[in-house]
């Protein structure tokens, strides 16, 4: 009998969530998928900017700057495979090398943009997910001077 009942859910919820492992270190949220009617989960917080907007530490422009800033970092730093992965796709059709090179251009206007004593501690936390260890002040102003570089509005009050 419980053994029916598990399969009624199991067709009832079509959703691939994951080994229960995934949720194991943080807390798993519900989020729409392009499936109807199919709820998937994903981890709350994927990166330290996402535990950093949490505990309102940074705001949410800091955060969108701190995210895209990590994109490109990932996108220039990436290589080929000949496997696919879960990660992000390119779009436009573009040559792998060719978006990759812009990646690196617009991290290195990024990076000037920053100044030479705020981008380690910006690079540590957006891209290697290190915690800002008492240099929090400083990766406020890192996130502000690069959502003032990617032109993000501010919010209004």
């Amino acid at each position: 009998m419980v053994r029916a009942k598990r399969s009624r859910q199991a067709i009832a919820n079509p959703a691939d969530h994951g080994p229960p492992e995934r949720g194991q270190h943080d807390a798993l949220l519900p989020h729409a998928t392009e499936a109807a009617g199919v709820v998937g989960k994903r981890v709350k917080h994927e990166c330290r900017l996402d535990w950093y907007l949490d505990k309102c530490s940074i705001i949410d422009r800091q955060h969108e700057a701190g995210l895209r800033f990590r994109r490109d970092w990932l996108l220039a730093a990436a290589t080929q495979r000949m496997i696919g992965t879960y990660g992000p796709r390119l779009s436009g059709g573009q040559d792998f090398t060719m978006a990759q090179l812009a990646a690196r251009r617009r991290l290195g206007r990024a990076m000037a943009s920053l100044g030479r004593d705020v981008a380690p501690i910006v690079v540590d936390v957006c891209c290697f997910d290190r915690w800002a260890s008492g240099g929090l002040p400083i990766l406020r102003d890192g996130l502000t001077a690069l959502a003032d570089h990617y032109k993000l509005p501010c919010a209004s009050s």
